[in-house]
């Protein structure tokens, strides 16, 4: 469908790279103007109505489940010079078998072959132009077929082709065997180039702010009348690790679990802090559930926190502290890391309900039209019901093991705001369970329904396989080899026949209405 779509546009609109070449080494220099001239016009030109009909015929896309298509936000002129390389070079090879060498001549013989018989070159110049279709639809229109290394290429982020196809690749908790315990090995994948570092203190009266350095020595220094919020994004970065671990006296097997962003959510209690591990889900930019590795170190006078990528839930504690709202200034780094704590497992809510969004609206398509998509969506969703109740369960012991901790670090008036905090995980528990009862509920529909449609195909064929039987009876029986059938020297047997085989059909028919089956 989109090699017809684009091959009334490909073949007179795209330049071939023969055509600028020949344009390089005329020594007539306006004849070689042009032919570049022509080859960046053609091409770009092709590329822009290339880019609406995919934009605004979404029918056309040549991968199962992608009709839907959006454009990315962020294409730019690299896109288009990206994409009409290649199909320059697409139609290049074009040139090639044909044995012309530009766009004109091109046409003129595949058109003249045609006329005379030869359709080898107009098989050939289809073919090529079904190729262009696909890399004009995956590119443009977001196919998740090749999306993952061409998805939203600019001059912003040329840079993400390079991470696709990078030596790098994230380790896991396999590659940390047989290495001595505190080893800093990051596991997991790498979610920001640089770390950098924010920090914010405050007290009944005061307040300032570091929003973002990469600079550590800016954040390190703390001080003992203030509360004290260091934030570090990125933890990649072993040095910084250790740094920051060694200022705030962090046992080294804990500076590893930071690293560690595959390890379930876990608090250990030592004598100068409290060490514990959450985990934050979201959604990226492709719908994808996210599960980011959150650590949080929870000391007299202050709360270091450690996240793998830019982007969080804190911005509201944030807010709280700038504008001096509740009891942010009045209280003690315990009740600051009880807020974090708070946001995090506030933001299930955020994800659940946008779940439950997506559940409901599946249910509606179970009972209108299901197809291989619906089943797909099913088992995405079943997916990320088994994720977050992996996450939030332990999640739940840490914040009960909190509440119940005899440190002094944890005052009694914030253990209540930590029972809360638990009641709040124990909510999303039961809604985790409902929605996974609900989505196995919803596979169990559409295999219903997928097996009701079976059967309806069944029994129509089955209706008219039924029509038939009689009929192909009486057609078997005059279309016997005997020298002599009376019927057959009837005059008018012919269409007494006909009407036999209507009435029969037609009794039928009313019979099975009758019954129902119609």
């Amino acid at each position: 469908m989109t090699g017809v779509a684009t091959s009334a546009l490909s073949i007179p609109l795209t330049g071939t790279i023969q055509d600028l070449i020949w344009g390089l080494e005329s020594a007539n220099q306006t004849q070689s103007a042009l032919a570049i001239v022509w080859w960046v016009i053609s091409t770009i030109l092709f590329t822009l109505i290339a880019t609406q009909l995919v934009r605004f015929r979404r029918r056309i896309s040549p991968y199962k489940g992608e009709k839907n298509m959006d454009m990315p936000p962020n294409i730019t002129i690299v896109s288009l010079v990206i994409l009409g390389a290649t199909m320059s070079f697409l139609f290049f090879l074009v040139d090639l078998a044909i044995g012309a060498t530009s766009a004109v001549s091109d046409i003129q013989t595949i058109y003249e072959a045609a006329i005379s018989g030869d359709y080898g070159p107009l098989a050939i110049s289809m073919v090529f132009s079904i190729i262009a279709g696909f890399v004009v639809v995956g590119v443009i229109g977001r196919a998740r077929k090749v999306r993952e290394i061409t998805r939203g290429v600019g001059a912003i982020n040329i840079g993400d082709i390079r991470k696709k196809f990078s030596k790098d690749s994230a380790k896991t908790a396999a590659d940390t065997l047989g290495l001595e315990p505190g080893a800093l090995i990051h596991v997991g994948e790498k979610r920001v180039d640089k770390t950098w570092f924010s920090a914010i203190r405050y007290d009944r009266d005061d307040y300032a702010e570091v929003s973002k350095t990469y600079d550590i020595d800016e954040c390190i220094d703390i001080s003992e009348r203030d509360v004290n919020w260091l934030n570090m994004t990125g933890v990649h970065d072993a040095e910084h690790v250790q740094r920051l671990g060694e200022r705030f006296k962090l046992h080294e097997l804990h500076q590893a679990d930071i690293m560690n962003t595959e390890l379930r959510p876990s608090m250990h209690a030592n004598p100068s802090n409290i060490f514990m591990t959450l985990k934050m889900p979201r959604f990226d930019d492709d719908d994808r559930l996210i599960i980011e590795h959150i650590s949080l170190v929870l000391g007299a006078d202050y709360v270091v926190s450690f996240q793998e990528a830019e982007g969080d839930v804190f911005d509201r504690v944030r807010e709280n502290i700038r504008e001096s709202r509740g009891e942010f200034r009045n209280m003690g780094s315990d009740y600051l890391a009880y807020a974090l704590i708070d946001a995090i497992v506030d933001n299930f809510f955020v994800i659940m309900e946008r779940i439950g969004s997506q559940t409901e609206d599946l249910e509606q398509k179970l009972m209108s039209n299901p197809g291989p998509e619906t089943l797909q969506v099913i088992y995405s969703l079943k997916r990320q019901m088994v994720t977050l109740r992996k996450v939030i369960w332990p999640m739940r012991e840490v914040i009960n093991g909190l509440e119940r901790n005899d440190s002094p670090l944890i005052r009694d008036a914030t253990k209540e705001y930590l029972r809360d905090v638990y009641n709040h995980t124990v909510q999303t528990m039961d809604t985790i369970e409902s929605l996974r009862d609900m989505v196995g509920g919803m596979l169990d529909t559409y295999l219903s329904s997928v097996s009701n449609k079976m059967n309806e195909v069944m029994k129509t064929l089955t209706i008219i396989a039924s029509i038939f039987i009689p009929i192909t009876f009486i057609a078997g029986i005059y279309g016997t080899n005997f020298a002599y059938v009376p019927e057959l020297e009837w005059e008018g047997g012919y269409f007494i026949m006909l009407g036999i085989m209507g009435s029969i059909s037609g009794v039928m028919l009313m019979w099975f209405r009758r019954k129902g089956w119609l």
